[in-house]
Parts: structure tokens; C-alpha cells; sequence
């Protein structure tokens, strides 16, 4: 690995003082961890076990299907099945065990789709859908045990068997990577338990592309092999030695980072969040703000938008200021939000300047940001957001001149102190910019107000991320009051789903009207049991669903329909738990 690495490092595109700030987040993610172990968020891995014993528990119950494989041992109801009657092997089965039960220690690696595996056991619980003789249209098909088995020993376990007896690291990539297998993602993770120091434990192309990029950005390589250099990589700047912990914690370092850089970056500085309520939008840029900023709120600034706010608010202009001693109003020039954070970023630029390095990311973020009539916030300051109009901070390249600058130049030339008004004064003369190291965030729901309100020399001028109800977050982060795992949550995700897909596509409202993943995460507060039951839904339903579905149906149907779309609504919902 030593001339691997020295070739990685060699052609490494990271500067050394990006490398640094690397390390600084790295060290602050690792303290904010300290002594203490995770939250492990189920009983199944308890809180009071260690990162280090998690993780070796995954590892040596991994080895358990790994002899299995070697040996040719691996039976058909080992490979998969429904969970039932008595776990005689971890995870009840080798696909739900690489989905599932090691998520916590090694990384998500679903899917997205159970027909994925290649095979699987079907509802009724005796015949089986072979993804290779799936029709084109068609979700399942029903195949007998015998023809299950022969594909099974044809097709699976050859594979399974090359992949892991393979004593070369590259050649159990190309393996992976190569096959026609269609759930990639769990043979990764298989290929990760196998050799745990030599990956990071993350398998979703985006984000494994994305660091590659950033890090290494070397010629074209699959997956398995990019995730492998850039554990490398991030092993030789932040000086890792190899552990079960630093594994899961570099691991969930860079998946954080990720999401962090996936929100806003360099090229696209300008970023909208849009989508149903309830997908996460607001948690999400918090969240990455909290691991960027390292707890500095100077660095960033959340606002809301609403139908009243102007470009006085925005940038400058004069306001009332108290009542003067003959009863009447007095009025000042003030600066608004976005043009005293400028002026904040501009003073990072300066000195990042002064002691050369890069200045640090100031983060602006407005809630409901489609609520403002934003041609008259914004005004001609526009212009200056896109990223070829950014200001330095240091010279007087992409300035402008605004409505007020005039005002404000006479107002220093009568007080010098007024000076604070500017963002920046060159031989008397006053300029506005948007310093480089802005990054500026909007979130909106597209159910209020859609974004073809939006004119086109707005939306050209950033980058629109859609965030949908993800149901991955509902099948891994719902928990009941214990912390367990609720029983059932196969079946509940599919609720959501149905629900989703009727208000969506049966009922032709389109997404924006589905509900966000935070709305469903409420059952954890309704279940009192283990066990999702319809009454459950049912509470949830009326509680939550309801009062929202209802103003939807307004604007499509008359009001003497209302109730029996409300009915066939909650019908689909609770379909999945009453069959079950």
C-alpha cells in the first residue's frame, strides 16, 4: 500500500492549507465525540457498547456467512427470506444481515428495491421472483422453489464465492464491479466486512464520487476502487491509524462532510431546497452548518421570508428611528440583513487575506424564501450573486453602485462615522459586493407557491435541489419509545408510500403535495406497542394528515367529495398493516 498511497498523495488536487482545514474538522468531529460512545438508536446494538465492540460484533458475525460461502455451505433460505420464527443466523438471512442489521456499524447500503437481490422469497411465502425473468412492466413473478434454487447455485453463489475467496483486493473489486448483479451496494459492504481498513463504509456512487473528486480526482475507476484510495488518502492527511473506531468514525466524518459540501459549494454558491413540507430541508442545512461552522454562528444567519419584507429589509434604506422631542417620526439609513452579513464575510476575506490563506464560509440561509416578492429584495444586487460576479473582498472588481449609495456618500461626508454603512469606500466613493466566501441558501415548499413565480433571472441563478419524503429515514430512523426497532416498519414504510402515491398520482395533485418523511416519523409518539396497528395509523392519520390533506383537496374538488377522498386516503394508508 506504501507506493499506492505515495501515488495517491502524488496526485492529490487538495492544497496543503485545504488539507489543514481538513484536519481541524476532522479534530473538532472527534472531540465533539471524545470519550463517550454514539447513541447507537436501538437496543438490538445498546448504547452502553462501545463503537470498538459494535463493530467487531458485525465483523465476526460477517465471518459466520463468510465461511459458509467459502465452504459452499450458503443455503437458499439463508440467502433470503422473511424474517420469521427464530434467528438461527445473524440477521435471519445474508441480504437482510448486508442491508440491515449492520447499517448501524457499517453504512446504509439498501437498494432501494428487494427484487435488487436477484431473488427473493415472495409474499405468500412459497414462490419466488427471479429479477432475470421479470417482465418489463411487471413488480414480481411467481416462480417455484426448484427454479429459485437452480438460479440460486447457477447465478448467486458463484459470485458470492469469487468475491470473497479472492485473496486479491483488486480483484474483488473488479468482481463487484463487474457483475450483473443489480443491489451493488451490498456486495460492497460485503467486500468492506472482508477487508474493514481498507474502506470507508460508504457505498452510494454521489457521495463516493463526490469526495473522489474533490480528493483525488484520478482517472476514471469503479466504485469499490475509488472508495479504496480515498480511505488512503483521508488514512495519510489525518494521520489514522487502523481501528474498528477510527474506521466508523472516519467513515461518518466523511459522510457528514458530504452532505455538508452537497448543499452549497464553490460552484454552484447559490442553492435552492425546495419540495413537500416535512422532507427535511430546514434540519438539513442546520445540521451541516453545526459540523461546518464548528458552533461559530457568526458564520451563518437564518431568516424568513414573508409577503412585507422589502429591499430596506434586504440591503438599505431609511427606516423610522424613534419619535423625536416634538412628536414626529425620525427617520435613518440602516443597513438590512443580507448587506450587514456581506460586510461581516468581507472582514473574513480581509484578513484571510492579510494572513494568506483561504477565507472562511459564511453561510446565508432564508426560510420561505419564494414568500417575498424577491425581484424587489434583491433589486439590482442580483447581479452580483452569480459566482463570476463575486467580490474579493480586497479590490474594487465586481462592485456596483445601489439606489442609496448616493445618500450614504453625503451622509459620511457629513459624519465620517457613517462610514459603517458601507460595504466598501474607495477615494470616497461608495461600492456594494457579495464577497466570494458567501454562500447564499433558500428553502421553500413548492406546495405554497410555485416556482414558475420565480422569473427566469432568478432561477438561472441557482442551483435547485429537490428534497422528497425519503423513505430510507422512515425505515431506519423510525423507533419505538424503547429505542427498538419497530416489527413491522417493512409494512409501515410501504403505508407511507401508498399514501404518497395516491395523493401524487391517483388523485393527480403531483409531489409537491405528498407528505415529507417528518410527518410519518410522528407514529414513534402514537404506538404504544412494537407493532404499528391500523388504529395506529388511524390516530396518526386524523392527527397530522388530515387537516393538511383536506386544504389540499380544496383547491381540486368540490367540497361534497371532500370526505370520500379523505376516506379512500386513509383506506390506502392502512391497507399494508390490515393484510399483514
Amino acid at each position: 500500500h506504501t507506493a499506492q498511497r505515495k501515488n495517491i498523495m502524488k496526485n492529490s488536487k487538495l492544497s496543503d492549507k485545504r488539507k489543514d482545514e481538513l484536519k481541524l474538522l476532522w479534530k473538532d468531529f472527534e472531540n465533539s465525540i471524545g470519550n463517550n460512545d454514539i447513541n447507537w438508536e436501538s437496543s438490538s446494538t445498546s448504547s452502553n457498547k462501545t463503537i470498538d465492540r459494535v463493530v467487531q460484533e458485525q465483523i465476526d458475525n460477517w465471518k459466520i456467512y463468510r465461511e459458509k460461502i467459502v465452504n459452499k455451505e450458503l443455503q437458499l433460505h439463508e440467502y433470503t427470506n422473511r424474517k420469521k420464527g427464530e434467528e438461527i443466523i445473524p440477521g435471519y438471512y445474508l441480504c437482510n444481515f448486508l442491508e440491515r442489521t449492520t447499517r448501524h456499524a457499517f453504512g446504509s447500503s439498501r437498494p432501494g428495491n428487494s427484487t435488487y437481490f436477484e431473488i427473493k422469497l415472495n409474499e405468500d411465502r412459497q414462490t419466488y421472483t427471479i429479477r432475470e425473468s421479470l417482465g418489463k412492466n411487471e413488480k414480481e413473478n411467481f416462480n417455484d422453489e426448484q427454479a429459485a434454487l437452480e438460479y440460486f447455485n447457477r447465478e448467486i453463489n458463484p459470485l458470492l464465492y469469487n468475491i470473497v475467496n479472492s485473496s486479491d483486493l483488486s480483484n474483488k473489486i473488479l468482481q463487484v464491479e463487474q457483475s450483473n448483479y443489480a443491489a451493488k451496494q451490498v456486495l460492497r459492504k460485503m467486500v468492506v466486512l472482508d477487508a474493514p481498513y481498507q474502506f470507508i463504509n460508504i457505498y452510494s456512487d454521489d457521495v463516493v464520487n463526490q469526495l473522489h473528486k474533490e480528493f483525488i480526482d484520478s482517472d476514471t475507476a469503479p466504485n469499490l476502487q475509488k472508495n479504496n484510495e480515498i480511505r488512503l488518502f483521508i488514512n495519510e492527511v489525518l494521520d489514522i491509524e487502523d481501528s474498528n473506531r477510527n474506521n466508523f468514525l472516519v467513515s461518518r466524518f466523511l459522510w457528514q462532510y458530504a452532505g455538508s459540501k452537497g448543499i452549497a459549494d464553490e460552484d454552484s454558491p447559490n442553492v435552492i431546497l425546495y419540495g413537500p413540507p416535512g422532507t427535511g430541508k430546514t434540519y438539513s442545512v442546520k445540521k451541516s452548518l453545526k459540523f461546518i461552522c464548528k458552533g461559530d454562528n457568526s458564520r451563518y444567519e437564518i431568516l424568513q421570508f414573508h409577503p412585507s419584507f422589502t429591499y430596506e429589509d434586504f440591503i438599505d434604506g431609511i427606516k423610522p428611528k424613534g419619535v423625536s422631542k416634538e412628536g414626529n417620526l425620525k427617520f435613518e439609513m440602516v443597513n438590512g440583513a443580507f448587506k450587514k452579513f456581506c460586510i461581516r464575510a468581507k472582514q473574513e476575506c480581509i484578513i484571510a487575506h492579510r494572513e494568506q490563506r483561504q477565507p472562511k464560509a459564511y453561510y446565508f440561509i432564508v426560510d420561505e424564501i419564494n414568500r417575498a416578492n424577491l425581484s424587489s429584495v434583491f433589486g439590482e444586487t442580483l447581479s452580483l450573486l452569480e459566482k463570476g460576479y463575486r467580490h474579493n473582498g480586497i479590490d474594487t472588481e465586481n462592485l456596483m453602485k445601489t439606489q442609496n449609495t448616493g445618500l450614504i456618500e453625503e451622509l459620511i461626508k457629513d459624519n465620517p462615522n457613517n462610514e459603517s454603512l458601507a460595504y466598501h469606500v474607495e477615494d470616497g466613493k461608495v461600492y456594494f459586493g457579495v464577497p466570494k466566501n458567501v454562500f447564499f441558501i433558500g428553502m421553500m415548499n413548492d406546495v405554497d407557491k410555485s416556482i414558475d413565480t420565480f422569473d427566469l433571472a432568478l432561477r438561472r441563478r441557482f442551483k435547485w435541489i429537490r428534497k422528497d419524503c425519503d423513505y430510507d429515514v422512515i425505515e431506519n430512523d423510525v423507533k419505538f419509545r424503547s429505542g427498538d426497532d419497530f416489527n413491522n416498519i417493512e409494512e409501515y414504510r410501504k403505508c407511507c408510500e401508498k399514501l404518497n402515491t395516491f395523493i401524487s398520482q391517483e388523485l393527480g395533485l403531483g409531489k409537491s403535495y405528498e407528505f415529507g418523511h417528518s410527518f410519518f416519523m410522528k407514529i414513534s409518539d402514537i404506538s404504544s406497542t412494537k407493532k404499528i396497528s391500523v388504529k395506529n395509523l388511524e390516530k396518526l392519520f386524523e392527527l397530522h394528515l388530515k387537516p393538511t390533506f383536506k386544504e389540499y383537496l380544496r383547491a381540486m374538488y368540490p367540497e361534497s367529495e371532500l370526505d370520500k377522498k379523505i376516506a379512500e386516503a386513509l383506506q390506502k394508508f392502512t391497507a399494508k398493516i390490515q393484510i399483514n
